[in-house]
């Protein structure tokens, strides 16, 4: 009863601020502080809230502001715990907020947390898990997605100890991303079982949950035509495993429609969220697809450029031995209103980040595997000018083994902070502008640069 009140209590308010909304002029846009803005006051938080529900003082895992050039550690903040580990960090538009999961003591159990990074205090926590965090309004609270039986859309209020159910998703919906596409309406999407007939044993889904006075409302958008999981036919060989197909996902908060890259075919499936309407897009490609094909996309910030960067499969089999091949197969810009390649390279990329300011970091690896032999090697990391692909700088891997990202960047997009690991982690900042390493910290288990708030989580 007390979960269902609660629920009442969010939809009320969400509509209430939907109206204040859409009824009042719009207000002048404000950007969100810079990195290389003022540093943010220490002082007392402006609201009240339940104190955080667990003992902060063991914790090996801490928050500490830094510079964002040099990455050393400001003095004048007080490291914030944050557990023994911690995964799945978020930060609200404004900059205000940090959530992340943590293990709380090492006791294995998890909890969620969440700082003001204004006041500089942690201000809420949650006994449990959020496994996918996407959104944190004005107040602090967030919202996510938890797996347990099965999947929830779950609301964690500042005000509450405990979190409110807003849906339960179908059986065996497994949620790749899902984004805020009003205060009211929210956009899932990831993998399904497949339709009984379609011999498929997973395939792409798309939903949306409206939340309205008489309660939320999930409704899917049929998505047929993407396919996810081994190839078709499926090889009973021992390689079955390897040969499988991975499309990509890309919301466009300007165009208010998701772009999903198939990864069987060359086509761009385009869904209008308001409509349901899908339009599939044909885009000319250049290599194999039969032994399937792993996606990742990324749009530029106006919009107007799909970058797609592809991983490449090939099986070679004799009568005594096999060997499955897996290589970074370049990226792709696609202009998202003609659905023409305006440009590409041809690198061994596989990972892309796009910056705010239209630049972008990728990296690659290559596998060679079979029952004998397991193989790997980094490509290195490469920064591209977003207009026309072409490499600006590349940075040979130190070891095969050197795995780049994850990567994240100021609010302006002038430095990156590039996640790598040779013996220990590192982070590194990297000018964007001329691509010249800044700084670089080093850590012994979590290290990772949250670079929009300039904020750093590291063991101590």
């Amino acid at each position: 009863m007390a979960s269902r009140q609660r629920l009442a209590v969010l939809v009320a308010l969400i509509m209430a601020v939907a109206a204040c909304t859409e009824s009042a002029a719009p207000p002048q846009p404000t950007a969100p502080p810079d990195a290389f803005a003022p540093t943010p006051t220490i002082g007392p938080s402006t609201t009240t809230r339940p104190a955080p529900t667990t003992t902060l003082d063991v914790d090996r895992v801490v928050l500490q502001r830094v510079d964002p050039v040099s990455l050393k550690l400001m003095t004048a903040f007080e490291p914030i715990p944050m557990g023994d580990a911690l995964w799945g960090s978020f930060a609200s538009p404004d900059g205000r907020y940090l959530v992340a999961t943590v293990d709380a003591h090492g006791s294995g159990v998890p909890e969620m947390r969440l700082v003001d990074l204004q006041s500089w205090m942690p201000v809420a926590s949650w006994p449990e898990s959020g496994d996918f965090m996407f959104h944190i309004n004005q107040q602090g609270s967030v919202f996510y997605v938890t797996y347990g039986a099965t999947a929830e859309f779950r609301f964690a209020a500042t005000d509450s100890t405990e979190s409110t159910l807003i849906a339960s998703l179908p059986a065996n919906y497994g949620v790749w991303g899902a984004e805020s596409v009003t205060e009211a309406r929210f956009l899932l999407y990831g993998t399904r079982p497949g339709e009984p007939g379609s011999g498929r044993q997973e395939q792409g889904f798309v939903a949306t949950i409206q939340l309205d006075e008489a309660g939320p409302v999930l409704a899917e958008i049929p998505m047929p035509g993407v396919v996810i999981g081994q190839v078709d036919p499926v090889s009973q060989g021992p390689w079955a495993g390897y040969l499988y197909t991975s499309p990509s996902f890309t919301w466009d908060p300007v165009g208010a429609r998701l772009l999903v890259v198939h990864g069987d075919d060359d086509v761009i499936s385009e869904v209008d969220i308001e409509t349901g309407e899908v339009i599939e897009h044909p885009v000319a490609g250049t290599f194999d697809l039969q032994s399937g094909t792993r996606r990742l996309s990324a749009l530029n910030p106006d919009g107007r450029l799909l970058y797609v960067a592809s991983r490449s499969v090939e099986l070679i089999e004799d009568d005594d031995d096999w060997m499955v091949i897996t290589r970074p197969a370049g990226v792709q810009a696609i202009d998202t209103t003609t659905w023409q390649i305006v440009a590409r390279t041809d690198e061994p990329i596989s990972n892309i980040w796009v910056s705010p300011s239209g630049a972008l970091l990728g990296s690659g690896y290559t596998t060679d595997e079979s029952e004998s032999v397991s193989v790997q090697e980094s490509t290195g990391l490469y920064l591209l000018d977003g207009s026309n692909l072409s490499v600006r700088v590349h940075y040979p891997p130190e070891t095969p083994e050197q795995w780049w990202g994850p990567v994240t960047f100021t609010d302006s997009g002038s430095i990156a902070y590039a996640s790598t690991w040779v013996q220990t982690p590192r982070v590194n900042a990297i000018e964007m502008a001329t691509g010249e390493f800044l700084s670089t910290a080093e850590g012994t288990e979590t290290l990772e640069m949250i670079g929009p708030v300039g904020v750093l989580a590291s063991t101590r």
